[in-house]
């Protein structure tokens, strides 16, 4: 190898991927190039575009905006990507508390953030090769464990710093994972409803695998092990009240009515308090039911559902506050951050 032909590709290693760099790598033109980043493709053949496709994820290559790069440095914005299966992202409360601790947070230090929403893997490969230029990554993620790490080593390949939230991943190079106790939460709820008597517990999951929530069964299988009560997990679209109620009134109808219901989240636990409502079951006389979360729209439902705090707006702001950090003095402050959450005392939980 010339000593010319070293000097380059030493010099690549040490930057991001360019727009040329995919072109060579790929043996075209770097106007074929961008007209495929573009989708300006009548013209280019599917064998190409697919090739152009499998060099950019093989680089890592984002679009650049040079002009204000290279004057400041700096975007001054945030990536927030969430992935999940449902488009309507943020109707979930939870991603929405995150976006609004971060963007406020942000806001304090001028940088603005940016929501994407993409609903799997193929989704987010076509988007990061038209995403803006941002300072740092942020990444909210559901599915199967493998699925989630596969989303994380994309993102990473766009060499940017990453917050993952709310998923515990070990080894993740520039990187910081900040998550809140759910487990704990799940071990506190369960022990409360079991110190009231409870054994039979049905722990109602959402369809949809986020981390969370299994954290959260894995805290209440860990307390009805140490306390002599069994838990069974019916799976629920959290997306639908009234398909929430008629999986919880299946269960009802296949098992007979358990001692309590554990609800992965608050919209969970207040469909089940309807189904128990249907059936003349009364809460908690009959049956105790929880939430998790206790975002203010809990108090909507009758009785009041007994909860977990879920600090999701201030841990948001932890994963603002974590990623300027590490813009400004270019490492993590710490690997993993986890926030504390309390229980929120309601109505559904007889009184032990």
């Amino acid at each position: 190898m010339s000593p010319t032909k070293s000097g380059r590709l030493a010099e690549r290693r040490r930057r991001p991927p360019t727009l040329r760099d995919v072109a060579e790598r790929a043996g075209v033109s770097m106007m074929t190039v961008s007209n495929v980043i573009n989708q300006r493709t009548a013209r280019v053949s599917e064998e190409t575009r697919a090739r152009i496709h499998a060099t950019i994820d093989e680089l890592g290559y984002r679009p650049q905006r040079s002009g204000r790069s290279l004057r400041m440095q700096r975007e001054y914005s945030i990536g927030l990507t969430i992935v999940r299966p449902d488009r309507r992202f943020l109707d979930d409360p939870y991603a929405t508390e995150i976006a609004a601790g971060m963007s406020n947070e942000l806001a304090k230090a001028g940088y603005g953030l940016m929501v994407n929403g993409v609903p799997d893997l193929d989704a987010l490969r076509t988007t990061v090769t038209r995403v803006a230029n941002v300072d740092a990554l942020a990444v909210f993620a559901s599915g199967p464990r493998a699925l989630r790490e596969s989303i994380y080593g994309l993102l990473l390949r766009l060499h940017h710093p990453l917050a993952v939230i709310q998923d515990d991943v070990a080894d993740l190079p520039d990187s910081c994972c900040f998550i809140q106790d759910d487990e704990a939460g799940g071990r506190i709820i369960a022990e409360g409803l079991i110190a009231a008597g409870a054994r039979r517990l049905l722990f109602a999951a959402t369809d949809t695998d986020w981390p969370a929530i299994e954290r959260r069964e894995a805290g209440v299988r860990a307390a009805a092990s140490a306390g002599g009560a069994k838990v069974a997990t019916v799976r629920c679209n959290e997306n639908d009240f009234t398909e929430i109620i008629d999986a919880v009134l299946a269960w009802f109808d296949r098992n007979g009515v358990p001692d309590a219901v554990i609800g992965g989240n608050d919209q969970i636990g207040i469909a089940a308090i309807h189904a128990a409502a249907d059936r003349g079951i009364a809460v908690p006389e009959d049956l105790m039911v929880t939430g998790f979360n206790a975002f203010p729209f809990r108090r909507f439902s009758k009785p009041l559902i007994s909860s977990v705090s879920s600090p999701a707006y201030a841990l948001g702001e932890a994963v603002a506050h974590g990623l300027l950090s590490r813009v400004e003095t270019g490492r993590f402050e710490e690997a993993r951050r986890a926030l504390p959450v309390e229980v929120a005392p309601g109505e559904t939980v007889r009184p032990t």
